[in-house]
């Protein structure tokens, strides 16, 4: 990134902001200071027209759909679908209320509330109760003025005629209900859902014309927002006569804009960035390691100067997901959905299904590296091309030896990361410590291979290992940090030494999780097997439907937790055991240009 620092006219401030917006390159170095009613009122709105847009991008596009006039203005059409969701809403709570009171009338049926009220001015109170139908006795009907009026689900419920001359002593509810009448209710319950019904119509009319129209004020609000922080962000100077802009240029955006600049009548100070500086960070990434940014992204961005790990974490993020789900029939079916959602989605989620087709892709590698499909394991079926290939199918033995060997592959290329960052950020000498842990673990793997492998001869202990071994103990307790001196970092060493032994085994015990997690996924896929096909009544027709709903319920059911636990958990390894074995310290910003945004 290049740093610059202008100073402009404020009579040429203006004019100076709207190239600056046409050319959209400058990211503007934001000042720690107020952002002001202007930004604050611009922000509420954007979250206004996203949370209506989200209500709204649900609504599917009905042909009978009411007619409604849509305004043109942004302001307006959000003001129509505020009231209409406010009178949508305040309708389905009035439906809930007419709901409840239709439910507490219909066990006494529709009688005429005239009546009750005739009753009580000649000094005859009814009053309205129930029991459990074990509890009620027809006795009480003899003993007392009492009418049974129904009985539902267990329930008997009686009205109770109070003379004055007449009191109940029973060990009942006595219950108050609306004072409307069944017909009544059933009546303001049509005219409810009617209205609803007409609401419904008129927002998924709104929805299939007024969402565009959304888009663009949204983008009209941006571009607000966006000029009230850069004059925000430019400082006055010469009593308001001088305004200050600052901000960063990619170096790959520089020439450009610098040619650009130098044909305006601005003063600018032009100067490479520094760590210290702070700038936004601009990821450059291949077709395939793009895809994973999003994931990094919900950890952290690299900081200036160091390295961006998706390109080192993308290769192993897409093996564990596939070692996780591991089920070449739950793959297929992500490649091919992936696939078909393409088609009726936006732009710029696309990138996010072609991320899902390549993890399906994964899935279906490791399905026939362990021969699951659908949960069924076909080492177990008497194929005779299946039965053919069961010699190359992996068991769980050598899954879990997998895993930890992913696990050990991946975490020394932390460590190698590590030795890299911090000769690019720090210089070579700094990198010592780092380096000799790399050599300690790389050396100590190979001559542990080449024991295993067989022979006379012990390389573990073996005077090359021992030379290794005493390189790197150089660079961990001696020339970990030149700028202390040799007591200090062999204390410093023993410190880290305790802590790289410990943490080294427990990180390395964590991808036992992707074992766990591909096994459980393939038992519980040939659980819901076995239930499909014993659980089928031996009928013709229906056994076929009842294993069937049970496949696909199942088989969902599991595609769909296996997938989240082989999202989450690679996650859990790339942000927790890989990122700190590659000394990932993160916290950069990333690059946002001053840009046009609305057309």
């Amino acid at each position: 990134m290049y740093k610059y620092s202008f100073l402009v006219y404020h009579a040429d401030f203006i004019p100076f902001k709207e190239k600056l917006k046409e050319k959209g390159v400058l990211h503007v170095m934001e000042r720690n200071i107020d952002p002001g009613a202007e930004v604050l009122e611009n922000l509420q709105q954007i979250n206004e027209v996203k949370r209506y847009k989200l209500s709204l991008a649900g609504r599917k596009v009905d042909e009978n759909s009411v007619s409604v006039k849509i305004p043109q203005n942004g302001s307006e059409l959000i003001e129509l679908i505020k009231n209409k969701s406010a009178d949508l809403d305040a309708l389905h709570h009035q439906q809930q209320q007419v709901n409840k009171d239709v439910e507490a009338l219909k066990p006494w049926g529709n009688f005429s509330w005239d009546t009750i009220r005739s009753l009580s001015e000649q000094g005859i109170r009814v009053r309205f109760f129930y029991a459990t139908a074990k509890r009620y006795d027809a006795k009480w009907e003899e003993q007392y003025s009492i009418a049974k009026i129904s009985e539902d689900r267990g329930f008997v419920y009686f009205v109770f005629y109070d003379a004055e001359d007449q009191t109940i002593d029973l060990d009942v509810d006595e219950i108050k209900i609306p004072e409307k009448s069944l017909s009544d209710l059933q009546n303001q319950l049509t005219s409810v859902n009617q209205q609803i019904e007409r609401l419904d119509k008129e927002l998924d009319a709104i929805a299939q014309d007024g969402l565009p129209l959304l888009d663009a004020f949204e983008q009209e609000i941006q571009d607000e927002l966006n000029d009230a922080n850069f004059l925000i962000n430019s400082g006055n100077e010469a009593e308001g006569k001088i305004r200050i802009v600052e901000g960063w240029v990619p170096q790959s955006l520089d020439e450009e804009f610098e040619n650009y600049i130098k044909t305006q009548s601005v003063y600018y100070i032009r100067t490479l960035s520094t760590k210290e500086d702070r700038p936004p960070v601009l990821l450059k990434n291949g077709a395939f390691t793009k895809l994973f940014e999003p994931i990094g992204k919900l950890f952290s961005l690299p900081a200036y100067a160091e390295l961006d790990l998706t390109a080192f974490f993308a290769p192993f993020f897409f093996l564990f997901f596939g070692f996780c789900l591991g089920d070449a029939g739950y793959g297929l079916l992500l490649l091919i959905g992936a696939g078909l959602a393409k088609f009726k989605v936006k732009k710029d989620i696309k990138p996010l299904l072609s991320l899902v087709q390549w993890l399906g892709g994964a899935t279906i590698l490791f399905g026939i590296v362990t021969g699951t499909f659908f949960g069924i394991k076909l080492m177990e079926v008497n194929i005779p091309f299946f039965t053919n290939l069961r010699e190359t199918f992996l068991d769980d033995q050598q899954m879990f030896n997998l895993a930890l060997g992913f696990g050990f592959v991946q975490i020394l290329f932390g460590m190698a990361i590590k030795v890299a960052n911090e000769v690019k950020q720090n210089g070579w000498k700094y990198s010592l410590s780092a380096a000799g842990w790399f050599l300690f673990f790389i050396s100590t793997a190979i001559m542990v291979l080449l024991d295993a492998v067989g022979g006379e001869e012990k390389w573990l202990w073996s005077l090359p290992h021992i030379i290794l071994i005493s390189i790197s103990g150089l660079g961990i307790f001696v020339l970990n940090n030149p700028k202390r001196n040799v007591f200090m970092n062999i204390g410093v060493g023993l410190w880290d030494t305790y802590n790289m032994v410990t943490g080294f085994a427990g990180d390395l015990l964590s991808y036992i999780r992707l074992f766990a997690l591909g096994l459980s996924s393939a038992i519980l896929g040939l659980v819901f097997n076995s239930l499909a096909f014993d659980l089928a009544p031996d009928i013709p027709v229906l056994g076929w439907i009842i294993t069937l709903i049970i496949l696909v319920f199942g088989h969902g059911l599991n595609i769909f937790m296996a997938s989240l636990g082989a999202v989450v958990h690679p996650m859990r390894l790339t942000f927790v055991e890989f990122y700190k074995n590659a000394g990932f310290a993160g916290g950069g910003k990333e690059y946002k240009p001053f840009s046009k945004i609305s057309k």
